[in-house]
């Protein structure tokens, strides 16, 4: 049960409970704010800002063992001269132990650079590099993970990563991908991509197209994969395979869980289920409308942070 959403929303009231039903089992601290947040399994990978030491970095904390690791204090050069484009490290994503980020670095274009690391492999191996025109579409697109591996693109093509390492498949789409997830959905589907043309094509962990959707240009803002299907957000309607649920105003689809869509809207994240429409606070996390919500949920547990704290709740959502 994988997605990705855009980042942008309007912040508006939803009832609330008396506290949020989430509570923290473990947390780590960090040097520096988080900037970004994914969830596998037991474990989680999350960005950590800019310190004196590096530019930024990823660590990848493995919640049942409490291995934490560190990478990439090296992956982002130049943020000392503060380019006009920004810097940081926009994505990232784990297929369990293997970590994935995705780097920025511009002024008029903007570089970005996609990169893999282990535990038993700990010096980064770059990925992809492309460059887009700052302000615009990101050049590479990475989506969140499975067991099974981490897809992302660039421009049309999304290649898919196993968690050895190995290039499960690479398949050209043609049109670029707007939106790039993966997820355990029905029978063979692994892949779901939303194109800049309008259609979202769900792909088998081979590359094999299982559907093709049409839709218009630009009216897709979040897709997930899971059990009972592909999970579409036009609007405010989010199909569930071959049920809908109707989130509030201005509100983003973040996930799919225990027959619930969670969502985002304002500073909460929420859980929403599909067949009752029954609505539950799940956390408050104090972020700007057009940061990503720094809050992932997997079959094992949720994982979300604040400031420099990176919190674990293993078990259901509530």
């Amino acid at each position: 049960m994988r997605l990705v959403a855009i980042s942008f929303l309007v912040a508006l009231a939803v009832p609330a409970t008396a506290g949020a039903v989430l509570t923290p089992g473990r947390s780590v601290v960090n040097a520096a704010p988080v900037t970004a947040l994914s969830v596998t399994g037991r474990s989680v990978v999350y960005a950590v800002g800019k310190t004196s030491a590096s530019c930024g970095s990823v660590r990848l904390w493995d919640t049942a063992t409490r291995g934490l690791w560190t990478y990439g204090e090296r992956t982002i050069r130049g943020c000392e001269e503060g380019p006009s484009g920004g810097f940081g490290i926009s994505a990232v994503s784990t297929s369990w132990h293997r970590a994935f980020w995705l780097t920025h670095i511009g002024g008029n274009f903007t570089d970005w650079q996609l990169w893999t690391a282990t535990p038993t492999r700990r010096s980064p191996r770059r990925l992809a590099f492309a460059s887009s025109e700052s302000g615009g579409p990101a050049a590479i697109v990475l989506g969140a993970g499975t067991r099974d591996g981490v897809p992302y693109a660039v421009g049309d093509t999304v290649t898919y990563v196993s968690e050895g390492g190995a290039r499960l498949f690479r398949k050209d789409l043609g049109s670029p991908v707007r939106l790039l997830t993966s997820g355990v959905g029905p029978g063979p589907a692994r892949v779901l991509a939303s194109l800049a043309d309008g259609r979202e094509v769900l792909l088998s962990s081979t590359g094999q197209v299982i559907r093709t959707v049409e839709h218009e240009p630009g009216d897709v803002v979040a897709i997930a994969l899971a059990l009972p299907g592909p999970l579409v957000q036009i609007g405010r309607e989010v199909t569930v395979g071959p049920a809908s649920v109707t989130l509030p105003a201005g509100a983003r689809m973040l996930d799919h869980r225990q027959g619930r869509v969670v969502y985002r809207t304002g500073s909460q994240v929420r859980a929403r289920r599909v067949a009752t429409g029954d609505d539950t606070l799940l956390q408050v996390i104090q972020v700007e409308p057009w940061q990503p919500m720094l809050f992932a949920t997997d079959s094992w547990g949720s994982g979300w942070a604040r400031g420099r704290s990176v919190s674990w709740r293993s078990g259901p959502l509530a």
